[in-house]
């Protein structure tokens, strides 16, 4: 994209506010990020991969470490997730994490994930075995399954999905 995404706008609000606001119920919303100082002016607890270039599951395992609870993940280029999305996942994880599915496909950056498979993420680290599928494959899990006619998932990777995000 050439730029940090979680600063593209949509309706008026950056990408960033749109994930902010979807944890708004939430006592703890963290950003995960290597331009720290990007996000100086958001209320929110901001913290650098732990481990550097590994991707998303890099983010996870800081996520993971830092954070005080079982966290739910979103990806910063999903402009259509909301409250309800991140609340379905976490009312569902209590004794274990829950992965998203949407069209018949996991969604593994907005899904719960439980402290406990912290040490599944540092052996996948330690295999570099970074796919986030392969991580899920290993760990305890149940689906939560949502309805094709809203596209909370659709994240946006290049500039014409960007270009065309109001036809989705």
């Amino acid at each position: 994209m050439g730029k940090n995404k979680a600063f593209l706008k949509f309706k008026n609000s950056n990408f960033i506010d749109i994930a902010i606001e979807a944890f708004k119920n939430f006592d703890e919303v963290i950003v995960i990020s290597n331009e720290k100082n990007l996000f100086s002016n958001y209320n929110v607890k901001v913290y650098e991969d732990e481990i550097k270039e590994l991707g998303p599951i890099g983010g996870i395992y800081t996520a993971l470490n830092v954070s005080k609870y079982d966290i739910v993940v979103v990806a910063c280029d999903m402009p259509f997730v909301n409250s309800f999305v991140v609340e379905k996942i976490a009312k569902q994880m209590y004794d274990i994490s829950i992965v998203s599915v949407y069209d018949e496909k996991i969604q593994p950056l907005c899904s719960g994930y439980k402290k406990e498979i912290l040490k599944e993420v540092k052996l996948c680290i330690s295999k570099n075995n970074l796919k986030l599928k392969n991580l899920v494959d290993r760990i305890d899990k149940k689906h939560v399954y949502f309805n094709l006619s809203e596209n909370y998932f659709k994240n946006i990777n290049t500039i014409e999905e960007f270009e065309n995000i109001d036809r989705i």
